[in-house]
């Protein structure tokens, strides 16, 4: 790997890849909870970290704490992990988050996490409709959903995320408003929906999916209402308040380096990308697999991860990296598809964020 001492933007992933159970939709690596498991994947951690540190020598701006479920930890547990990771890496984080589902946690271990360091908090909510709750498989209650928010609101959390899914096939536009109406009542600063997947392996493939006319409906409704809230939408899934946008999750999305420790996290030094392998190859001290991005696959990611963001892509950006004859192509093709021309800069509009990941498709495909 790459030496990296560069005092740039990185941020640290740690993967915790415990659930209690596995959610209907979830196609992420993930396992039932156990406290023998987990001590030897904190072990695993251990080496891993060790062997990680000689070449991730910079300060870590951010720090996320994902899974699986990370609340499904002990306390105990959680801060053992987290003083592996002090004790090799150099960090410094503006924002450190950890997602938690309500279902799993208390006031008690609220406070824990904001003592441990932890500034941010994302709470998988999902939905405040206990029928559509059940459909997908989650173990939380709207009632479990709500006493969540107001612990983290108690342990003096300010940056608190909720996720949402649309597109549940019990849905419909009065439940989905409804929803999104006591979300903000709760006045969480961040907001991320997500369209409901149908995963290959996942016990909702195959299922009935709602139409995706209606699903659209249902996106453009979430706009207007989040708008209306004050919330800027700064990511086709992703709203905030002024100053609380992600900024672990800008940092993929702006192809920033990151370093991703446990089993099946990955990671990008700025040439290449590496995966860990699953839990129990992890375990034995299996190494990532590695592939270098070269410069096909370079222009592809800026294209894929820029037009997600409501700020677009750079042509001038795209010019100087990529060539001319490129960024030439690139505005040919967000001309052909009518995509927002501002200057230099090329969005999606509006109207068609629905269709981003077609978009980025076409475009794409166009530059091979």
């Amino acid at each position: 790997m790459t030496l990296i001492n560069r005092a740039i933007v990185a941020g640290l992933y740690i993967h915790i890849p415990f659930c209690i159970k596995k959610c209907r939709y979830c196609a992420f690596h993930s396992i039932p909870y156990s406290s023998q498991l987990i001590k030897q994947y904190i072990q695993a951690f251990r080496k891993e970290a060790e062997r990680r540190k000689q070449n991730w020598r910079i300060t870590f701006d951010t720090i996320y704490l994902g899974g699986g479920t990370p609340s499904v930890l002990k306390t105990s547990e959680l801060l053992e992990i987290l003083d592996i990771v002090h004790n090799n890496f150099d960090l410094s984080p503006v924002e450190f988050t950890i997602e938690v589902n309500p279902g799993t946690v208390d006031r008690n271990s609220l406070l824990a996490y904001k003592k441990a360091g932890i500034n941010r908090i994302s709470i998988g909510v999902q939905s405040l409709k206990d029928k559509e709750l059940a459909f997908l498989g989650r173990i939380h209650t709207k009632e479990d959903a709500i006493r969540c928010v107001e612990g983290a609101k108690y342990a003096g959390y300010e940056n608190i995320s909720i996720d949402l899914i649309y597109g549940i096939p019990l849905q419909d536009k009065d439940s989905w408003l409804t929803t999104l109406k006591e979300i903000t009542k709760l006045a969480p600063a961040h907001i991320s929906a997500y369209s409901l997947s149908y995963e290959p392996d996942t016990p909702l493939y195959g299922e009935t999916q709602m139409e995706e006319e209606k699903e659209e409906i249902l996106y453009y409704d979430m706009l207007d209402y989040l708008e209306s809230k004050g919330y800027i939408q700064y990511e086709v899934s992703s709203f905030s308040i002024p100053g609380y946008h992600s900024r672990h999750n800008l940092n993929y999305w702006n192809g920033g380096i990151y370093l991703g420790l446990g089993a099946s996290a990955h990671s990008y030094d700025g040439r290449f990308r590496s995966k860990n392998p699953y839990l129990n190859e992890y375990i034995e001290g299996k190494l990532p697999q590695r592939e270098e991005i070269d410069r096909e696959k370079a222009l592809e990611e800026y294209i894929m991860l820029g037009l997600r963001k409501r700020e677009g892509i750079s042509i001038e950006e795209i010019s100087c990296k990529f060539g001319r004859t490129i960024a030439e192509k690139v505005l040919r093709e967000a001309y052909a598809l009518e995509l927002d021309i501002d200057g230099e800069r090329v969005r999606v509009p509006r109207e068609k964020q629905f269709v981003t990941d077609a978009i980025i498709l076409s475009i794409v495909s166009h530059l091979k």
